[in-house]
């Protein structure tokens, strides 16, 4: 399931997902959230990217016709974590770059 092939994309997914936190940062600035907005800007990172990994990994178990049971969701939901928090650093400094500009 965790082929190199399926990391590299899912490293490239974060990636994207990583450039969009400028967009973030204006959206979040121009609403005037009472929240705080490094944290905010955290979680919709995050929740892009699951929905972007979540979505080729799935895609991959069509394309390949494999099995979707209960292991091979929690094996897919294990890389797709893995590599959030192999960025967590990226991510952050990201967010603080953005900010900061």
């Amino acid at each position: 399931m965790d082929s190199p092939e399926d990391r590299k994309e899912l490293e490239t997914l974060l990636r994207i997902t990583i450039n969009q936190i400028p967009s973030y940062v204006n959206m979040v600035n121009s609403e005037n959230w009472d929240v705080n907005s490094d944290d905010c800007i955290f979680g919709m990172v995050y929740h892009s990217f699951i929905a972007k990994s979540t979505e080729y990994m799935k895609n991959k178990f069509v394309d390949t016709e494999q099995a979707t049971d209960a292991e091979s969701a929690f094996e897919m939901m294990n890389s797709i974590s893995e590599v959030f928090n192999g960025m967590i650093a990226d991510v952050r400094q990201a967010i603080v770059s953005a900010s900061n500009s």
